[in-house]
């Protein structure tokens, strides 16, 4: 009897012990969903809300970011079924890495192990702390996400540049930049524009960037610029047309037929006194520009007062031909350049000629927009 009941005691013991242990077992917290507000997979930029969907997630006491970053949280936005916390904002003084990187999720039921992918933003241009920059000026760019940098270019060349945090860098204007042109930053994440020389490119910010440099628009043939009197041919020239369809609108056409009665021919602006200033006497500081519109391989000559440059075209089509007047060769010879040991004095100039070599071929040229840009 007495053993029969010791075994009925020793039944009862091991029925409550197996009791109390269930009721003291707790399942450890699983991930069902990890999302973000742009992606249903476990990635997001800096600042971005995410949300963890499981089972037994609550108690949760640290976010551990890549083994060493603690993020913080809103403990009353969890509960057992839902985590939500924020990719933490870039440091540029303690940064994280951006990428697939783990995460780990503590709780008071236990430790949950994940990977995020936190993605590196474009570059975004804010402004410059010059909007009319000249030469050799120090530019401050302000803007976000100036991180992983791959390059500053001018013009497509590199730049150099001084990073003071992600959101600011400054340059200095190149001393031998002969026109406004596109910078832009190109980081691990992609690239912005942000300079815009011409009339824009589409999602880019425009700044009037002043190099130094002033246009002299000398004739448009639409009644603007510093000359807008008569044109005429002369020698060998066959007709022109100062009416002619431009690019924009009016533009000369000039046409040779081949005659070689003379041996020159060409046309220009009937000689009406200096049009540029007085101070404009350096030919390296001045550069002619025009825009033409001719089939590829064509050879024209541009010729100011007596000094000639030779022009070539490589496509067909409007486009912009433009040199340095030191580049102007003297006595109509467009050769005489290299060897001329005095230059144009640009504030003398007093006509303009285009001319078409006679070649016994005939030709066309429509020309257009002309300028003379001057360093001051």
């Amino acid at each position: 009897m007495k053993n029969l009941i010791k075994i009925y005691l020793l039944s009862a013991i091991l029925t409550m012990t197996l009791f109390s242990c269930s009721e003291d077992a707790v399942e450890l917290p699983a991930i069902k969903t990890f999302s973000s507000q742009s992606s249903p997979n476990a990635s997001g930029t800096p600042g971005e809300l995410l949300k963890i969907e499981g089972t037994n997630l609550s108690g949760l006491e640290k976010i551990i970011l890549d083994n060493k970053f603690e993020v913080s949280f809103n403990p009353n936005l969890n509960s057992d079924n839902a985590i939500f916390f924020n990719i933490p904002n870039y440091d540029f003084e303690i940064p994280f890495n951006f990428g697939v990187q783990p995460i780990k999720f503590i709780t008071a039921n236990g430790e949950i192990d994940s990977q995020i992918n936190i993605i590196q933003p474009a570059p975004v241009f804010g402004n410059l702390s010059i909007l009319n920059p000249k030469l050799g000026d120090k530019v401050t760019i302000k803007g976000s996400w100036f991180i992983g940098i791959q390059s500053v270019t001018f013009g497509g060349e590199p730049l150099e540049y001084t990073l003071v945090s992600d959101q600011e860098m400054y340059f200095i204007v190149p001393t031998d930049a002969t026109e406004a042109q596109h910078v832009v930053i190109t980081t691990d994440a992609g690239s912005t524009v942000i300079v815009e020389p011409g009339p824009g490119i589409a999602n880019t910010t425009f700044v009037n960037i002043n190099f130094g440099f002033v246009d002299y628009l000398f004739e448009d043939f639409d009644g603007n610029g510093l000359y807008t009197s008569t044109w005429g041919i002369y020698g060998d020239a066959s007709n022109l047309s100062v009416t002619a369809t431009g690019e924009t609108g009016n533009c000369a056409q000039y046409d040779y037929n081949g005659g070689t009665a003379f041996g020159y021919n060409g046309c220009q602006n009937n000689e009406a006194g200096a049009f540029l200033p007085n101070t404009a006497t350096v030919a390296s500081k001045a550069t002619f520009k025009m825009m033409v519109n001719a089939n590829a391989g064509s050879s024209f000559d541009v010729i100011l007062d007596t000094w000639a440059y030779n022009f070539t075209v490589s496509t067909s089509g409007w486009q912009e031909v433009s040199t340095t007047l030191d580049q102007f060769g003297s006595n109509y010879n467009p050769g005489n350049a290299a060897t001329d040991t005095e230059k144009i004095d640009p504030s003398g100039i007093l006509q303009v000629k285009v001319s078409l070599p006679n070649n016994g071929a005939s030709s066309s040229v429509k020309f257009d927009d002309i300028i003379f840009r001057v360093q001051e």
